[in-house]
């Protein structure tokens, strides 16, 4: 897990070293245990490579690194789980090994498969690698996002690429200007940009999940596609006891290779249920001694976040968890003396628009200070199996079979708790679900319909107005050779949620977070095999007997508390930001809004929403929907005037 970067003058002028080195440390966050790089002066092209170290701490896993005819080049951010089983496939076909690295692995696999070696690896990746031979630079991103990469392209002049936004303000002689439509969409729906890779800078793009793109002196790059989880799709049992079974199975296969690391492994329990399938497994992993290769030595404590007297902390839930296993954890009690300008760091740092302010960076920076640089997390499951109750909404507002729709929209109401309960009143009659009322009332992640207008009145003249027809257009492609409307609805929208509309941007948010810190997460749930079985499943797999998650339920009812399997409100890893909002964020917010430059913005309407932040302040109202709608103007003016 690192950072890397790299430099093409498409010119065939060679590469200043210093300059790719600073373009390089710029990500000295995400491989803080050492830095290299190579030049090829013939063609212009740099490339380097920030390291944290986790497999072969020798010196022998630097990277860039080359193969042993120096025919191919590398530099990869990332873990390929499954490299000890393709290591020796490759070993029988004649290669010869020196290190005990994935990223040597990779190499053998592009020289044997090229491109198609992709489909054979099991992790999560950003790479490039130079092919000397073709004259080529090849780039991959893994199937669902999970490690980001960015990249600038002007004809005939440079291709760079790195692993976050924020290194293109060192790339010598870019101009790192933002994209005002682009940050008025940021603002509006957070989640439009990740989906169809562009961010809210100018000229700087990012490769979509599942794609790759070709970068030679003569033609053009153009991102392809070389994953779809629709085509990947598995036979599964028709017996839900089966697939429990199966579930369980490839779950505990898909922690065990995630335990693969030469350093520390912590992680990361909320208390939820994912959370806490993770620790549950990696404990019984533990309790039958067998034996794992590349195991660490330290790899079984737990690290809570804790916000006592707060509505998000979860710590109760955790130690139940803990005290089950009779496991060990660290507790992290983040401060909130420095909250406001933490916050501001943490968001230039994060140099994206969100919902929410980036308060999840103390879990990874205590796993870091207690010298834990893996961290195992249990995010993917939500996205895939109805975790959110929105998603469960909207299928009860779709559902055709009315039934099933008024059996949906309890096991809503019970899930969204009785402080949110108040949005629809009471349970809804059959008559109600069938209405066009009911669906009106859903409130989606594509920018509720009710705000719209809102939205219309505080941006200004032709920023932003345009619709949203590239996400929809993206989208559409995904679907080329696939007759769309051959899947049910469930599939529909977990399929979306999972690929589009939110998980590639938590994911983004969750890199960011943890590699601050020099953190990697290592996440289960996203093991390939797992999500293509998921999404095989029908709905009534996924949402049974008034339960979402239903399945992760059923194979854990034995393994976890009960009051852990049965729990239906979901808080996750959050801090919280209402009671920090109406406290001690509350001067930061006001000064904020009333700065010359939040007032006189070319993109919203400054004194409209100062107005309306100014309420929420003065009368200490802030809630769950005022913050998601207001944080990301505050966000946006941080970035703007950092």
């Amino acid at each position: 897990m690192c950072g890397i970067t790299g430099i093409w003058n498409l010119n065939r002028q060679p590469v200043e070293a210093s300059h790719l080195e600073a373009f390089n440390n710029s990500l000295f966050h995400r491989g803080p245990d050492g830095a290299g790089t190579y030049l090829i002066n013939d063609v212009g092209l740099g490339l380097a490579h920030r390291r944290l170290s986790i497999l072969d701490l020798s010196d022998a896993g630097k990277q860039p690194m080359s193969f042993t005819d120096e025919s191919l080049v590398i530099t990869f951010n990332g873990e390929i789980y499954n490299f000890i089983e393709l290591r020796e496939e490759l070993k029988a076909k004649g290669y010869v090994f020196i290190t005990n690295t994935d990223t040597e692995v990779i190499l053998a696999a592009f020289k044997e498969w090229g491109k198609n070696c992709l489909e054979r690896f099991n992790g999560m990746w950003a790479f490039a690698i130079w092919d000397k031979n073709k004259k080529e630079l090849f780039l991959s991103r893994d199937r669902y996002g999970i490690k980001p990469l960015y990249y600038c392209y002007k004809p005939g002049k440079i291709f760079a690429f790195a692993s976050e936004s924020l290194a293109f303000g060192y790339l010598n002689g870019f101009n790192k200007n933002f994209n005002k439509a682009n940050v008025s969409h940021g603002i509006i729906n957070p989640f439009y940009l990740e989906a169809i890779g562009e961010t809210i800078y100018e000229q700087i793009n990012k490769l979509k999940p599942g794609h790759y793109i070709s970068v030679s002196l003569n033609e053009k790059p153009v991102e392809r596609r070389w994953w779809n989880t629709a085509k990947r799709l598995q036979s599964v049992s028709d017996d839900y006891e089966n697939q429990v079974k199966d579930f369980f199975e490839l779950f505990t296969d898909a922690c065990k290779l995630r335990l693969r690391s030469d350093v520390p492994i912590g992680i990361a329990l909320s208390g939820g249920l994912d959370s806490s399938a993770v620790y549950s497994t990696v404990k019984l992993i533990a309790a039958s001694h067998e034996k794992l290769l590349n195991l660490p030595s330290n790899w079984q404590t737990a690290f809570i976040a804790s916000f006592p007297g707060t509505s998000m902390d979860e710590k109760e839930y955790a130690d139940e968890v803990i005290s089950y296993y009779k496991g060990d954890a660290c507790y992290i009690y983040p401060e909130e003396k420095n909250i406001a300008q933490d916050l501001v760091n943490q968001t230039k740092a994060e140099d994206f628009i969100f919902l929410s302010p980036p308060v999840v960076h103390s879990i990874y920076r205590e796993m870091r200070n207690n010298g834990i640089k893996v961290s195992l997390d249990g995010h993917g499951a939500d996205e895939m199996l109805f975790g959110y109750p929105d998603m469960i909404y909207e299928w009860a507002s779709t559902e055709k079979n009315e039934e099933a729709a008024l059996q949906l929209s309890h096991t809503w109401y019970q899930i969204m708790g009785s402080e949110n309960q108040g949005l629809l009143r009471h349970i809804p009659t059959k008559s109600e679900i069938r209405s066009k009322s009911f669906a009106s009332k859903l409130y989606n992640n594509l920018t509720p319909s009710s705000l719209k207008t809102y939205y219309r009145k505080i941006q200004h003249k032709k920023i932003g107005r345009n619709s949203m027809l590239p996400f929809f257009r993206e989208y559409k492609n995904h679907w080329q050779g696939i007759p769309h409307k051959n899947f049910d609805t469930a599939f529909n929208i977990s399929y979306r949620r999972f690929h589009y509309d939110f998980l590639p941007t938590m994911l983004r948010n969750w890199d960011r977070a943890s590699m601050q810190h020099g953190v990697e997460i290592r996440m289960p749930f996203l093991d390939w095999r797992i999500v293509s079985f998921v999404f095989s499943l029908p709905g009534s797999s996924k949402v049974r007997n008034g339960f979402s998650k239903s399945i992760v339920r059923s194979a854990f009812k034995d393994k976890l508390p009960q009051n852990i399997v049965e729990r239906k409100n979901k808080i996750g890893i959050n801090a919280p930001m209402i009671e920090w909002l109406n406290g001690p964020l509350n001067t930061f917010l006001l000064d904020a809004v009333n700065s010359k430059s939040f007032l006189e913005s070319d993109i919203w309407n400054g004194y409209l929403v100062k107005s309306e932040i100014e309420k929420l302040c003065l009368n200490k109202s802030w809630n769950q929907s005022s913050s998601n709608r207001y944080w990301p103007f505050i966000n946006a003016w941080i970035l703007m005037n950092s």
